[in-house]
């Protein structure tokens, strides 16, 4: 996923649409998202954190409904607890609204993955929708992080003792989600979470920093040792592939095609709390893993570029050192992704990558 384009309102981009800098979001701009959105899905649930995007939250909501559309609607939540209402509600796609310098429209889909983006796309070149003959209705709704918490305690075998574990969270609603598991002040073992709850880093006094990817693979591990195919995004660390105790077990697949039924079974790619609960609930199998599992390195860099249309980006380039992504970030910027077996040779990659890029020094196949 990467940035699809603008349409003088909003960007597009990585499965959300967000408000321009310097552009104020009026309610007239979200209603008019709302009847766009509400062409292509039958069913809505939304959301916002807190009560300052509420008339954000209301227009779009009205918007869907004017398409004959129904919406659930909830007012102050937290992401997870609203990604996990969405199947239970039957909707098919679950609508988050945050962000504090500009408004961030956050899309997933019915399988709680974020709309790829050819769905993007379409709302960002269709036009707003008329009125429905008979609109749809919006249905208010409570906070669901009880029945999260709750599903999440029986999935896991978690009882009601906290495990021990620090968290670093900067949203307080995602915070007390955390500390209903976790301790939250112990200091051999710490979460970090950001981006609404959707991305978690740890650091642990024994292994040192874990990344969101080394995590994920740890509990790749643990389905593994169960029997289980295990399902990764394309663009997952491509050592995943080469790892003794799980490489043959995994399989990969592109969020923007049709996710695989075995991957929204799995939970863990849409659902980082339920994963690491589950993880810690079980430290003996986190700790065989984690020991099994090297560093697997990324580095990401941003950069700008003078002619976006000579760069080739959606490409994904292999050499014997490791691979590098290529994407589109921005209107004339490229995000590039090292990653390799270490991160001295990611970081060498992506210099190396950035100058062959914006210095074109020599043709792309040369590397």
């Amino acid at each position: 996923m990467a940035y699809t384009g603008e349409n003088g309102t909003f960007t597009f981009r990585d499965g959300y649409c967000e408000s321009l800098p310097g552009k104020d979001i009026t309610s007239s701009d979200a209603a008019l998202l709302g009847r766009t959105v509400g062409q292509l899905f039958r069913r809505f649930s939304a959301g916002c954190q807190d009560f300052r995007h509420t008339h954000i939250l209301y227009s779009l909501c009205s918007g869907i409904a004017e398409c004959g559309k129904d919406v659930y609607l909830c007012e102050n939540t937290d992401l997870p607890s609203l990604r996990f209402s969405c199947g239970g509600l039957g909707a098919d796609c679950c609508i988050f609204v945050s962000g504090d310098d500009c408004v961030r429209i956050s899309l997933f889909g019915a399988e709680g993955f974020p709309v790829p983006d050819r769905t993007l796309k379409k709302i960002m070149e269709l036009s707003p929708a008329g009125k429905a003959d008979i609109c749809g209705r919006i249905m208010a709704v409570t906070s669901f992080s009880n029945i999260y918490m709750s599903n999440i305690s029986d999935s896991t075998g978690a009882g009601r003792k906290r495990l021990p574990a620090g968290v670093s969270c900067g949203n307080r609603a995602v915070r007390e989600l955390w500390c209903h598991f976790f301790t939250g002040d112990d200091d051999n073992f710490i979460f970090q979470i950001s981006d609404n709850g959707q991305r978690i880093n740890a650091y642990s006094v024994e292994y040192g920093f874990l990344s969101y990817e080394r995590l994920t693979l740890a509990y790749v591990h643990k389905l593994v040792s169960k029997g289980e195919t295990v399902w990764l995004p394309e663009d997952l660390h491509y050592g995943a592939d080469t790892l003794e105790r799980i490489g043959q077990n995994i399989r990969r697949f592109s969020p923007e095609n049709s996710i695989p039924k075995e991957a929204v079974r799995q939970r863990f790619l849409t659902d980082p709390l339920f994963m690491c609960v589950d993880l810690l609930s079980h430290s003996s199998d986190m700790n065989t893993a984690l020991r099994e599992i090297p560093v697997l390195a990324a580095v990401r860099r941003d950069i700008p570029v003078d002619d976006i249309d000579n760069i080739p980006c959606g490409r994904t380039i292999f050499d014997d050192s490791g691979r590098v992504i290529i994407r589109r970030s921005g209107k004339n910027r490229i995000s590039l992704t090292a990653q390799a077996f270490s991160q001295e040779t990611a970081a060498e990659l992506c210099s190396f990558w950035t100058g062959r890029l914006t210095g074109h020094e020599a043709p792309l196949s040369d590397r």
